[in-house]
C-alpha cells in the first residue's frame, strides 16, 4: 500500500512537470506563431499569403484524420503500457503503419483528382500564380504525407510521457517556420514555391528527429509485417467514431458559418469568424493541458489503478477549469481594447459573438477528463453517437432560431446550451461504463468551487475595471488582479486538503532542487 501512494505521488509529480512543460511549449509558439504570421503577410504579400491558404487548405480539409489517429494510436499505447504488456507495443505499431500509408494511398488518389480539379476550377487564383499554386499543391501533399506517418512516433513520446522531448521538437518546428519566412525574398525562388518548398522540408526534418528519437528510446517499437488480426479491428473502430466527433465539430463549426451566411450576409459571418481565432487559441491552451494527463490516465485504467485515476480526473478537470477561467475572466472585460490593438473597426456583434464563444470554450473544454477515461475503456461507439448527435443538433436549432427571426449571436448561445447537454450526456455515459465516477463528488469537488472561485475573481476584476479609464493600464491591471485573485481563490476554495499539500510539496521539490 505504501508503494502505491509513492508510486501514485510520483506520477502526479511528472504530470504536473509536463503539464508545465507543455503550458510553456504552447506560450513560447503562440508568440512565435503571432510574429511569424505578421512577417510571413509582409514578405510574402497579402495574395500570395491568401493563395496559399487557399490551396494548402484543400490539402489539410483532411488534417483532422490526423488528430483522430494520433489519439487512438496513443490510447493503445498507454493501454499496453498500463497492462505491462510490451510485447503488443510492436503489433500496434505496425499496424498504424500500414493504416496510415493505406490512408495515404487514398488521400493521393483523391487529392491528385478531386482536389488538383478543384485548384485548378474552382479557386479564384490569378492566372500568372496557377503554376505556383500547383508547386504549393504537391509540396502541402508531400508535407501531409510524413505528417501522417509521424503519427505512431509522436504517439509513442505520448505514451512514455516524454513530454520534454515533444515541446523541445515542436518548439524546433516552429522556430525551423520562422526561419524559413526570414529567407522569403531573400533567395531568387519565387518566394510561394519557396514557402511550400521550405515547409516540406521542415515536415521531412522533424519526421526524422521523432523518428530517432522512438529508434533509439524505446527499441520495443518495430516494424513486423504479420499482425495481429484484431489489432486492426480495434484500430479501426476506435479511429472511427473518434473521427465522427471530429467530423461533428467541423459540422457544427462550417453548418453555422453557412448558416450566418445565408440570413445575416458577410459581416455577421466576418464576426463570427474573427471570434473562431478566440476559439483556437483557448482550444490550443486546453489539449496542451490535457496532453499531459492523458497517458497517465489512461495508463491507471489499464492497471486498475482506480483510485489514482479518479484522483487524476478530479484534478485534470480542475486545471482545465482554472486555467481557462484565469484567461477569460479578463479577456471577456477587457476585449474591446484588445481587439482595437488587433484589429480596426471591430464590430459590436465581433465583441459579443467572442465573449460567447470564450463562454462556449470554457464549457466545451471540461469534456476532456471524461473522454480521456470514456476512450481508456475503448467503447466508444455509444459515447460518440450520443454526445456528438447532441452537438450537431445545434445546427437546425440555429435555422430554426434564424427562421424565426433571432438575432445572429442565438447560435452560440444554442452551442452553449447543446454543450451543456451533451456534458450532461457524457457524464451519464461516464457513469455507466466506469462506476467509480459519482456525480455529488463531481458536483461538490469540482463545479462548486470553480463556479465560487470564478464568481470571486469576476466580482473583485469588474470592480477594477470599472474603476479605471480604457487602455494599457487597465488591461495590466485587469490581467494582474484576476491571477492574484484567482491563485487566492483556488488555494482557498477550489482545492482539496490533499491536492494543496500535493502542490506545496512540488513546489518546495522544484526550490530543493533550484538551490543545489
Amino acid at each position: 500500500m505504501q508503494k502505491l501512494i509513492v508510486t501514485n505521488t510520483s506520477k502526479s509529480k511528472r504530470i504536473a512537470t509536463n503539464s508545465m512543460l507543455l503550458f510553456g511549449r504552447m506560450l513560447a509558439i503562440t508568440v512565435i506563431n503571432l510574429y511569424a504570421v505578421r512577417l510571413l503577410l509582409h514578405n510574402l504579400g497579402q495574395e500570395d499569403y491568401g493563395t496559399f491558404n487557399a490551396v494548402a487548405g484543400v490539402v489539410l480539409a483532411s488534417a483532422f484524420i490526423t488528430s483522430t489517429l494520433a489519439i487512438s494510436i496513443q490510447r493503445f499505447y498507454s493501454y499496453a503500457l498500463g497492462e505491462r504488456k510490451k510485447e503488443q507495443l510492436s503489433h500496434i505499431f505496425s499496424a498504424s503503419i500500414n493504416i496510415i500509408i493505406s490512408i495515404s494511398i487514398v488521400l493521393l488518389v483523391l487529392l491528385e483528382t478531386i482536389g488538383l480539379w478543384f485548384v485548378n476550377t474552382r479557386l479564384s487564383i490569378p492566372p500568372e500564380r496557377i503554376v505556383a499554386a500547383n508547386w504549393v499543391f504537391q509540396f502541402s501533399l508531400l508535407s501531409l504525407w510524413f505528417s501522417l506517418l509521424q503519427l505512431p512516433f509522436t504517439a509513442a513520446i505520448f505514451a512514455h510521457e516524454e513530454m520534454g522531448a515533444f515541446a523541445l521538437i515542436s518548439l524546433t518546428e516552429c522556430l525551423l517556420r520562422l526561419g524559413v519566412v526570414f529567407f522569403i525574398g531573400v533567395v531568387s525562388i519565387d518566394g510561394l514555391i519557396f514557402y511550400g518548398g521550405s515547409l516540406f522540408v521542415v515536415a521531412v526534418i522533424i519526421f526524422f528527429l521523432y523518428f530517432f528519437i522512438v529508434h533509439h528510446r524505446y527499441p520495443e517499437y518495430k516494424y513486423h509485417r504479420k499482425v495481429q488480426g484484431g489489432t486492426y479491428k480495434s484500430l479501426l473502430s476506435f479511429s472511427g467514431w473518434t473521427t465522427y466527433s471530429a467530423l461533428a465539430a467541423v459540422g457544427m463549426t462550417q453548418g453555422i458559418t453557412i448558416l450566418l451566411y445565408m440570413f445575416f450576409g458577410p459581416v455577421a459571418t466576418a464576426a463570427y469568424a474573427i471570434s473562431q481565432q478566440v476559439h483556437h487559441a483557448f482550444q490550443a491552451l486546453s489539449n496542451s493541458i490535457v496532453v499531459a494527463f492523458r497517458p497517465a490516465m489512461v495508463k491507471a485504467y489499464a492497471e486498475k489503478n482506480y483510485t489514482f485515476l479518479s484522483r487524476m480526473f478530479t484534478s485534470s478537470n480542475k486545471f482545465i477549469l482554472y486555467m481557462l477561467l484565469l484567461l477569460a475572466i479578463p479577456l471577456v472585460l477587457e476585449l474591446r481594447t484588445i481587439f482595437d490593438w488587433w484589429l480596426s473597426d471591430v464590430s459590436e456583434e465581433t465583441i459579443v459573438f467572442t465573449r460567447l464563444i470564450i463562454l462556449y470554450m470554457v464549457c466545451f473544454s471540461m469534456h476532456n477528463p471524461v473522454t480521456t477515461i470514456v476512450q481508456s475503456t475503448g467503447r466508444v461507439k455509444t459515447y460518440c453517437l450520443c454526445v456528438d448527435s447532441v452537438i450537431l443538433a445545434s445546427v437546425p436549432a440555429t435555422w430554426l432560431a434564424f427562421h424565426f427571426g433571432a438575432p445572429s449571436d442565438s447560435c452560440v448561445v444554442l452551442m452553449i446550451i447543446a454543450c451543456l447537454i451533451a456534458h450532461l450526456v457524457r457524464l451519464l455515459i461516464l457513469h455507466h461504463l466506469y462506476p467509480q465516477f459519482s456525480f455529488i463528488p463531481y458536483l461538490f469537488g469540482v463545479v462548486l468551487p470553480g463556479g465560487m472561485s470564478a464568481l470571486a475573481t469576476a466580482i473583485v476584476t469588474v470592480i477594477v475595471h470599472n474603476a479605471m479609464p480604457s487602455g494599457i493600464a487597465r488591461v495590466v491591471a485587469v490581467f494582474a488582479v484576476a491571477t492574484v485573485v484567482m491563485l487566492f481563490a483556488v488555494c482557498a476554495i477550489g482545492l482539496s486538503k490533499e491536492e494543496r499539500q500535493m502542490m506545496r510539496g512540488f513546489l518546495n521539490n522544484k526550490s530543493d532542487k533550484r538551490y543545489k
